[in-house]
């Protein structure tokens, strides 16, 4: 409980002394990583790894029906 009391205290005033214009510097470059197109494909790919971890079997669209019948279908992985 002393640990978390003095890491507290430490950072407070850390952050203090830094200021404001430190904290709005430090809150655009988190701003512009989260938001580059770089870190949007990882996360993308990464929920695809994940969820395909989690649900093997890829879910299935249908791309044609020929002629009406339930045995003449064409299906892709769909992607989302």
């Amino acid at each position: 409980m002393i640990q978390f009391v003095v890491g507290a205290a430490a950072g407070y005033l850390m952050g203090t002394k830094a200021g404001r214009k430190r904290y709005d510097q430090i809150k655009r470059g988190a701003q512009a990583a989260v938001s580059s197109p770089a870190t949007k494909a990882v996360v993308k790919a990464t929920r695809k790894a994940v969820a395909r971890k989690l649900d093997p079997e890829p879910r299935m669209k249908e791309v044609k029906n020929l002629r009406g019948r339930s045995s003449n279908r064409i299906l892709e992985p769909d992607d989302d």
